[in-house]
């Protein structure tokens, strides 16, 4: 997976190859960040048993930050992302409109991410698929400076630690 932000289009670029090697291109706008951001952190909240009893939000995202501070340390960000040649959606990237969540036929949640006509992707979140994600989804934002202010919670007064990080524009999850 790899994100990266176009000044020329003032999106994001999203590219994502699967085991078999099928590259799926999607472009990200502002608005569709902020729906996506808060469309995952909804998962993250719901899959952690210990965070859903917390009742003060700013313990929550404190739990939640360390949470994702680990996850994201056993994800591969230095090796460059490998393109593919086999583009099933095409070769020119599809504009997201929608996102969503539905469980797979084991109840595991998919985050569902689909252009406002055609085909999307559906994607199964596990922990370092979820963290790994956000990670990328606020280093893209910080170089686009959308100043979006994507937190854990409405709550969190702290920007994410992510925010400060540096990466290279090919920088991915491999």
């Amino acid at each position: 997976m790899q994100l990266a932000y176009v000044a020329e289009e003032d999106r994001i670029l999203l590219r994502m190859n699967t085991r078999s090697r099928q590259e799926f291109r999607f472009w990200i706008t502002r608005r569709y960040t902020d729906l996506l951001w808060r469309t995952v952190t909804q998962v993250v909240q719901q899959r952690e048993p210990e965070v859903a009893p917390i009742q003060d939000e700013l313990k929550k995202a404190t739990v939640i930050q360390e949470k994702h501070e680990k996850a994201v340390e056993s994800s591969d960000f230095e090796t460059a992302y490998q393109e593919s040649s086999y583009l099933p959606l095409g070769e020119a990237p599809a504009l997201l409109f929608r996102a969503g969540i539905k469980p797979d036929a084991e109840g595991r949640a998919l985050l569902c991410m689909h252009p406002k006509s055609g085909q999307g992707i559906e994607l199964a979140m596990n922990d370092q698929i979820v963290h790994s994600l956000c990670k990328l989804l606020l280093e893209a934002t910080r170089k686009a400076n959308w100043q979006l202010n994507l937190k854990w919670s409405k709550l969190d007064p702290k920007p994410n630690a992510d925010d400060e990080a540096q990466s290279s524009p090919d920088q991915g999850l491999n």
